[in-house]
């Protein structure tokens, strides 16, 4: 018996690394045909089909991909019929290229079948085989982004452009955030960054759902209720972006399949899964943050992003309350706007009042802080929103405060690039 598990012990680390050797597409059709691991019960038979046709397209097997849709195949869905048209085409240009010297003759047949290919069209299938993928192998953990969330917000949809999917986080009955949605989403139809009304692209940043719509004026082809969000917000005008009416919202009657980029700007859900995402949103007290390819699983990098925010912060709340008029100007960025100021025109307003101060007691309360998961001129970029407690030998004040911070590279230091008040009507 000794023997026996001192064996094990010996191969135990060369079973393991045999199973992360094993590529992650196999991976995935192993899992579904097992149907054993709880990711894939949760899959209707439909979806699993799907995936595995999905995945013999992807290793040049079409007829393979044929028979797992012939179970389940729905005429009425397009992503199916769209599969199986490729597949099919795929059978071909292989059937052609077994006969060989016998079908010399279609030569420009074979290349017309050749250059037929429809899998670009496969973009939902591909989507929703990556996010299976991501699942099988544990994106569960943070994101690196949501450094640190106040009360004062209650959700966080995550767009995530180059996965297409919305990550969503609420918080639980003991103030933890837990991720309580995974869905495919539909976003601009062009790739990039928004930068102009019309440019059919879905803007990167951080933003807020302020209002919900759902009233009879709604045209039918954004589904039963549409979430708008605060675009632009002072960060885009800084950067002289513009448009508007980006909302999230749903599909027209009878559609249920869209392919990854197909709206004019906005990110859309299946009208049911964005029925069931509306029990999500609080509007003004929903964040929204859009981007590509976000991380995740980067704890200690989450630390130390926090730590350097925060420090900053701290400093620059004590240079304030110093009444050390210099230092305290420091900590603004070169490119800073606060309304109609520039720096220069904060830096006289900012002596001005100074200069009346015999004491400044200044706190900040109930901070937020989000990493932008886009790169902006002025570097990476840090939302923070919090409630500030002024008070001097001539003024009082509490008001709700929205700073963006900006560093050009990790050696940097955090400047304040944006400083507006938050008025919630």
């Amino acid at each position: 018996m000794i023997r026996t598990l001192t064996i094990l012990a010996l191969l135990l680390p060369s079973l393991l690394m045999a199973s992360e050797a094993i590529p992650v597409d196999q991976r995935a059709m192993m899992a579904l045909d097992a149907g054993e691991e709880e990711v894939v019960k949760t899959l209707a038979q439909s979806e699993r089909d799907l995936l595995k046709a999905t995945l013999a397209l992807k290793d040049g097997s079409p007829e393979r991909a044929l028979d797992y849709l012939k179970g389940s195949n729905d005429e009425s869905d397009p992503l199916f019929a769209l599969i199986e048209a490729e597949a099919h085409r795929q059978s071909a240009v292989l059937a052609v290229a077994r006969a060989g010297d016998y079908a010399r003759s279609l030569k420009d047949k074979k290349a017309q079948l050749e250059g037929a290919d429809l899998s670009s069209g496969l973009g939902e299938a591909e989507a929703r085989l990556h996010a299976f993928m991501d699942r099988l192998d544990g994106i569960y953990g943070k994101p690196l982004h949501l450094l640190q969330l106040g009360s004062d917000i209650q959700s966080v949809f995550m767009v995530d452009k180059g996965r297409s999917r919305l990550f969503v986080y609420e918080r639980d009955e003991s103030g933890t955030f837990q991720r309580v949605a995974d869905e495919y989403v539909v976003t601009g139809a062009k790739g990039g960054d928004k930068q102009k009304s019309g440019d059919a692209r879905t803007p990167n940043g951080i933003y807020r759902f302020v209002k919900r719509v759902d009233d009879s004026q709604l045209e039918a082809r954004y589904g039963p209720v549409v979430f708008p969000i605060d675009y632009p917000n002072e960060l885009d005008k800084l950067h002289n972006k513009n448009g508007y009416g980006i909302w999230m919202h749903g599909y027209a009657s009878g559609v249920d399949r869209r392919p990854p980029q197909d709206t004019r700007g906005c990110f859309a859900l299946p009208n049911d899964r964005l029925l069931a995402m509306a029990e999500h949103v609080h509007p003004k007290h929903s964040w929204v943050v859009v981007g590509e390819d976000f991380i995740f699983d980067q704890e200690d990098e989450q630390a130390k992003l926090l730590a350097s925010v925060k420090s900053m912060l701290d400093q620059w709340q004590q240079d304030w309350s110093a009444v050390d008029t210099e230092t305290y100007l420091d900590h603004y960025h070169p490119a800073f706007r606060s309304g109609d100021r520039n720096l220069n025109g904060w830096k006289r307003y900012k002596r001005r009042v100074n200069a009346n101060k015999s004491f400044i007691d200044v706190s900040f309360k109930d901070v937020s802080l989000i990493h932008d998961p886009s790169r902006w001129p002025e570097g990476e970029v840090v939302v923070a929103e919090f409630d500030q407690h002024y008070s001097s030998n001539n003024y009082k004040d509490i008001s709700r405060k929205r700073i963006y911070l900006a560093r050009s590279d990790a050696g940097s230091p955090w400047r304040i690039l944006i400083e507006e008040s938050v008025v919630d009507e």
